[in-house]
């Protein structure tokens, strides 16, 4: 079976699933933005790769290359990762054979009134949302003004897995960001919106008994009132703003504990998983699929969102105790590595899709996925 793949950017996960999907005898082609990572990984397993830049929800120029794409090709099925794109695609194909299944990867913003809303996720013409985490699909269940509603048998949870092996690549020094090595590094790496929560993880380092503790927080900042946290600070002088860097994962494989403190619309944060893949333990909040990824006081520690008090217990408890730190991290890894793999994502995904067309799966070849 021939399946178009719709793409903006290409992270690790969707690389591996990909792969696997080959591996399976899928007939896989993909649309990505010139930029976009792993296409070498790709082509060289065989898979033709098209480029499109996505230049809005309604880009005709794109509407026709993804027509014609699809007359030509004739997948029977599309799956679109982005919603930039989905808006196109669902326009492109609406009197076209094809199934039409759309990722969703945050929680919320999703509107019956909202006419962008309705040419996306909430179109007609979309067969089947995946989910990334549990709590998407529960938020989109919930989601009803008047008669309006997405049926239940159109969605459904599939996490996105990755390879531990993958990020498990040697921590880079926190020195050479003028981090001092003087003390236990608690760390983020988000972009850091408002909803990422994180002047409470401010008020949560000033709280903790531990005056050597460090925080650092990796990626771009788009929440003002983080800076003005910062400047007014008593903990100030242990704040260390690194900004958007390339290697975030290894940086993130170089702290003590990894904290994500968000308040609200989480999907399965890559953040977290890169982290617990290193061994990290995670302290996460209740928000979106977070708690799906981390089971508390096993592979991590699970708080309210937006309690800097709770947060200040979390943290302060893992400083005061490094074999538990050893021991969630170690949980944290293996969590990944049996609960959230690229196969599971894959046989689940081929699930969906023999529901959708009645194409069945091929036993799958060896696997190309784990290569790299």
């Amino acid at each position: 079976m021939k399946v178009l793949y719709v793409f903006e950017e290409i992270d690790a996960g969707e690389r591996h699933q990909l792969l696997g999907m080959v591996d399976h005898g899928l007939d896989v082609r993909v649309i990505c933005d010139p930029a976009a990572k792993y296409q070498d990984d790709l082509r060289r397993a065989g898979i033709t790769v098209e480029h499109i830049q996505w230049g809005g929800r309604i880009d005709r120029e794109a509407i026709a290359r993804v027509r014609a794409i699809v007359l030509h090709e004739k997948p029977a099925l599309v799956h679109v990762f982005v919603k930039i794109a989905l808006s196109n695609v669902i326009r492109a194909i609406r009197d076209l054979p094809p199934k039409l299944v759309a990722y969703r990867g945050i929680v919320g913003n999703l509107h019956w009134l909202n006419p962008s809303s309705r040419r996306s996720f909430l179109n007609r013409r979309v067969d089947a949302i995946i989910c990334v985490c549990e709590a998407i699909r529960q938020d989109l269940l919930a989601n009803r003004f008047l008669g309006w509603r997405v049926p239940m048998e159109k969605v459904v949870t599939i996490h996105k897995g990755h390879y531990a092996d993958f990020w498990r690549k040697p921590p880079l020094r926190l020195s050479d960001y003028g981090v001092p090595g003087d003390g236990p590094v608690i760390g983020c790496v988000a972009q850091m919106r408002k909803r990422k929560g994180i002047p409470a993880l401010i008020h949560a380092l000033e709280q903790l008994e531990n005056p050597r503790a460090r925080l650092v927080l990796v990626g771009d900042v788009a929440d003002r009132e983080v800076a003005r946290c910062i400047r007014q600070s008593p903990a100030r002088d242990r704040i260390h703003q690194l900004g958007w860097q390339d290697d975030a994962s290894r940086i993130a494989g170089a702290f003590d504990i990894f904290v994500l403190p968000a308040l609200r619309r989480e999907g399965l944060p890559r953040a977290v998983i890169e982290a617990m893949c290193q061994n990290v333990p995670p302290v996460v909040t209740r928000a979106g699929g977070s708690p799906e990824l981390v089971e508390d006081g096993v592979s991590g520690l699970v708080v309210p969102p937006g309690d800097a008090d709770a947060l200040a217990g979390a943290l302060g408890s893992l400083l005061s105790n490094p074999e538990a730190r050893r021991r969630m991290g170690q949980a944290a890894e293996q969590r990944i590595r049996e609960c959230f793999t690229p196969e599971r994502t894959v046989r689940e995904t081929l699930a969906l899709y023999e529901k959708l067309t009645g194409w069945r799966p091929a036993q799958a070849a060896p696997a190309l996925a784990q290569q790299g």
